[in-house]
């Protein structure tokens, strides 16, 4: 008896009593997107902002946690979609933030970053102020075509892989991110049917959670 005691003992000062979240944590980060269109011209204007307090909610377990000063990693992808294949190799997508300007107000940590294979992403920190985590991106179109992006947080070190601690976490469950991109709203997620790359198809089918998950906004840019 004072084996299973002490065992049960040592089981919740480790987690906490009802530390049990199913699916581990998918905390909603709030974002915007506008103006909300299916169509661009080439010279337009595309806003990403995120501005959300650090009282954050799970999804899972429906409650509310103080996260401060913690650190999401966002990160915006950029895909031309209108093409068959990839030429970065099948089911990768073509990296095309270089068909955009991109603008970064100054004070966030918010920049192009190049992977080995030669592909590039937009990577950083938000800007977290007065108890609110602010990001503020302006992508201009100057090339036409389809083009689908995702804008989507990381909550786990890129470098370390280590899990952040912070107020009530059950310390075995895996974190993550779960952008909610305006309301969750559809974001034109039918026009990945539009592209030639079945890649994409298979994500509006077969994968639409995850299309909402990471933030997923398709559009075409005309001239």
């Amino acid at each position: 008896m004072f084996s299973l005691i002490a065992s049960v003992a040592a089981c919740s000062c480790e987690k906490g009593w009802g530390c049990d979240v199913e699916g581990g944590y998918q905390f909603e980060i709030p974002t915007t997107l506008y103006p909300a269109l299916d169509t661009f011209q080439i010279g337009d204007t595309i806003h990403i902002q995120n501005d959300f307090s650090d009282r954050v909610y799970d999804r899972n377990s429906q409650q509310f946690f103080d996260l401060k000063s913690f650190d999401f990693y966002p990160i915006t992808d950029i895909y031309r979609i209108d093409t068959p294949v990839s030429k970065w190799g099948p089911g990768t997508g073509n990296h095309a933030i270089f068909e955009f300007d991109v603008i970064i107000p100054d004070g966030y940590d918010y920049d192009i970053f190049q992977y080995s294979y030669g592909a590039k992403s937009l990577l950083g920190e938000f800007k977290y102020e007065e108890g609110k985590y602010k990001l503020d991106i302006m992508l201009i179109p100057n090339r036409d075509g389809l083009y689908t992006i995702r804008h989507f947080s990381r909550l786990v070190s890129l470098k370390a892989n280590e899990v952040q601690d912070f107020p009530g976490r059950c310390s075995d469950e895996r974190v993550e991110g779960y952008t909610v991109l305006n309301n969750n709203s559809d974001n034109n997620r039918d026009l990945l049917l539009d592209s030639p790359d079945t890649l994409w198809s298979k994500i509006a089918y077969s994968n639409p959670i995850d299309y909402e998950k990471f933030g997923g906004y398709t559009f075409y840019v005309i001239e």
